[in-house]
Formats: C-alpha cells, structure tokens, sequence
C-alpha cells in the first residue's frame, strides 16, 4: 500500500489503458466508428446538410464541416464563386458523391477521417447546391465557434487585415478559416506551427498572465493564505481558463491543459500536493472518456506527446544544466522544452506531415516570447475596443504580427530549413522505441551499453518498414 500510495499516477493509468485498447479496437462486437457506416457512400445522390463552420479557402475550393440531417458528418468542398459563399448554420441541399478517401502512401486518409467522427468528403460546382434554410448550431461547440468568429471580427473593426488578421485569430482565438497559405507553408517549414494551433503553450501563457495580474506583476504572493480569498483566487483562475477553452473550440490539447492546470489549482485550493503525473494521467482519461476516438485526433497525439516528453526528457536536461543569471537561465529554458518537445512528436510530425523543421530551436527562441506578447495585445485591444485605446492597441498588436510574421518568413528562407521524410505507422514505433532505447542508454550520466541493442533493433524496424 505504501508503494501505491508513492506511485498514485498508477490508478489513472489504469483506465487510460483500457480506454485506449477500446479505443482502437474497431471490430465487432465493438465499432466506435458505427456513426460513420452510412448508406450513401460513393452514390449520386441530393443530400440536406447544415454547415458547421465558416468556409476555409483553398486553392480553387472552400471547405466546410458540414453535418447531415441523420447527425453523421462530412467535409464539404464548394468551387468558388463569384456570388455569396453559404456561412455557418446555412442548411444546403446539395447534388453530390461522398468519398471515403483512399491511402496517401502508408496513409490510410479514410480511416483518419472516419477516427474523427467524419464519414467522408465531397465536392459540388456551384449550380449543384442551393441555401433552403438557415439553423444555428446550439451544442457548445456552435456556441464557441459563434464567440470565436464575432471575437475575429472585432479585431477587423480595430483595424488588423490581411495576413496579419489570420494570424492573430489563429493564435489568439484558433480561429483559422482566413490563415494565409503561404504563412502556414511558412510557419510549418520553420517549426513554427504549434503558434498557430492554440494548445497547452497558450493555455499556459494565458495562466501565467492571470497569475501575474492577480499577484501584482509578482510584488505581492498569491492569496492562498486566508480562506475566502483562496476560494476566490482559485474559482476566479479556473474560470478564466475554461472561458480561454470556450473561445478557442475546446480542440483536445486545450481541454488538457485546462484541465491539468485545473487539477493544480484544486490541489493548492485544498492545499494538497499532487504529482505532475496524475493531472497529465487524469486529463487523458477525462478526454477520451468524453470521445473515446480523441486518441486518433493530431492534435491529442501531438499534445501529449509533447508534455510527456518534456516531463521525461526536459526535466532531466534542466537538472544537468545550470546556467547563471536569469536571461541566460531563461533561454536555456526554452531551448530545453524546445528539444524536448522536438524528440517527443518529432515522430508523429514525420508521419503526418511528411516533414521537420531544422531550426525549430531558433524559432521557438522567437515566436515563443512573441505568442506571450500577441496574447497580452490582443485579448487587451478586444478589453478596449470601446474606445480610443483599443484603436491605439490594435496598431501595436497588427506592427508585432507583422515583425512576428517577418521573423518566421525569415527562418523559412534559410538553407536547408526542412527535412522532408515520410514515416509509416510501423517506422513511428521504431523511431520511438530507437529514441526511448537511447535515452535509457544514456540515463544516470553513464553509458549503458546493453541499450544499444534496442535502438539497433528499432532502426532495423524503420529500415524493415521503410524497404517494404
């Protein structure tokens, strides 16, 4: 019992299992993807759907999310037009075939899509589809997809456009219908993109701000000491958090950071110590209990990959580090998350995207800083967008967009930027099992020669994945 008791991450660990083998078992008796066997699969067929966000513009397409009337759902690609796009909640009745989507190399497209919750995808030229109605979405995310965009617009009205408003949505809000292709070429290429995809880094960001504002920029201690205000302190940071969640779309890396950051503030609320794990180990069970398929989404994997990574190999890099001064300590803090992160999704990034930034800690020496700035900027121009200051703020805040944008353009157009490799399934576990067999090797400041058999073996799984 006494082990037990040291070793409390055990018990959420235990579900977390069992949730993640239901999770990918999809055979019978249980199929999670059940929602998505339809009967109109690779038909011609008229179909009534209700959009479900704002159209995001491809090359010659706008893609929607779209949700049929029997609740299965479906991406929607409309050929641009010259005439009025349909908006959110606009119901369509459209002339169509869906697609499941086939393999994109190692890549089974289909089965990713069905994993989401999302049947398949289709297209129709303009003369195909019609507007018949309009439903606003009333579930909770309708609600905070609604919140996001009327927040995006606003900062139209303060002034911010062009590129620089979709970045600052996407950053701030995640709202990332109007980003740029050639910024997210941009920001992928120089290992910048995590900025854009709103996850744990700003969820921290945001809760270090509130911290420093209820503390008085640090000058007097957090008012945990006295009941009442502890309560307050605490019910008020909690709040603030899962608003923050609201209005970014609770993506699954947020609603992780919420609740681990959630988690934290309970056990000083209660003034009990809880280990790092449990709120990690807890915010997984949470999720996945909510959406079992969570686990295949890129941004859950992602997510934790890289906090579990920066909990294993990050804290064991700071302990061999010591740096004086607090700029050069505050430096090496982030090239330290930086690698660390790296190693933990760089995996997952090959595989899914097909490629890896080089300089992705000299970035992340940049952009890092400059989220905290931009989040400070623009939630302050949208507190003040009543009057003159919030005109004066939106100035400031489109400039360091800009500088931020320049930066990462910069950092793209350097030799030798990216790595381009495609990873299948397979060689991911190889990758991970060569990068866990190392690090073991090199634990404790010794080498442990015996672990060299493991990472030999691991890139011989790549190496048999890779030929085959």
């Amino acid at each position: 019992m006494r082990w037990l008791a040291a070793h409390t991450w055990l018990i959420a660990l235990v579900p977390l299992v069992v949730i993640i083998l239901i999770s990918g078992y999809v055979g019978k008796p249980l199929n999670l993807l059940k929602d998505t066997e339809v009967d109109y699969i690779g038909k011609d067929t008229v179909l009534a759907m209700r959009l479900q966000s704002d159209g995001q513009e491809r090359a010659k397409t706008i893609r929607y999310d779209a949700e049929m009337e029997d609740g299965s759902k479906v991406l929607l690609y409309l050929q641009k037009d010259s005439l009025a796009m349909p908006q959110m909640g606009d119901i369509l009745l459209v002339k169509t075939q869906v697609e499941r989507g086939g393999r994109l190399g190692d890549f089974d497209y289909g089965l990713y899509l069905r994993r989401q919750g999302i049947v398949g995808s289709c297209w129709a030229y303009r003369r195909n589809w019609q507007v018949i109605g309009h439903e606003e979405d009333r579930s909770i995310r309708g609600y905070a997809r609604r919140c996001q965009y009327r927040l995006h617009e606003q900062y139209r009205k303060m002034g911010i456009d062009g590129k620089e408003l979709g970045i600052l949505s996407a950053l701030t809000l995640g709202y990332r219908e109007e980003l740029d292709k050639d910024v997210q070429r941009a920001f992928s290429a120089s290992g910048a993109m995590h900025v854009l995809a709103v996850s744990g880094l700003h969820t921290g960001i945001v809760w270090g701000i509130v911290i420093w504002v209820l503390t008085l920029g640090g000058r007097r201690k957090p008012l945990y000491e006295e009941r009442w205000k502890r309560w307050l302190l605490s019910t008020l940071i909690i709040t603030i958090l899962w608003g923050y969640a609201f209005i970014t779309g609770l993506s699954p890396s947020v609603m992780r950071s919420a609740l681990m950051l959630t988690f934290v503030e309970c056990s000083l609320l209660f003034k009990q110590q809880t280990s790092r794990w449990n709120a990690v180990l807890a915010a997984a069970v949470i999720i996945l209990i909510i959406n079992p398929l969570s686990l295949w989404s890129v941004s859950f994997q992602l997510s934790f990959a890289a906090v579990l990574s920066i909990m294993l190999v990050g804290s064991k890099m700071q302990q061999k580090v010591v740096l004086r001064g607090k700029m050069w300590q505050y430096i090496g803090g982030l090239l330290i998350v930086s690698i660390a992160a790296q190693i933990g999704t760089m995996p997952l990034t090959l595989h899914y995207f097909g490629q890896t930034s080089n300089y992705f800690a000299l970035t992340n020496l940049i952009v890092i800083p400059m989220a905290g700035v931009l989040l400070w900027l623009g939630f302050s121009t949208l507190a003040m967008s009543w009057c003159v200051v919030g005109e004066w703020l939106g100035v400031a805040t489109k400039w360091c967009t800009w500088v931020l944008r320049e930066a990462v353009e910069w950092i793209e157009s350097l030799p030798y930027s990216t790595t381009q490799l495609s990873l299948s399934a397979g060689s991911v576990l190889g990758l991970y099992g060569a990068i866990i067999c190392g690090l073991l090797m090199l634990r404790g400041g010794k080498v442990h020669w015996w672990w060299l058999l493991g990472v030999v073996t691991s890139l011989a799984v790549i190496v048999n994945f890779e030929l085959r």
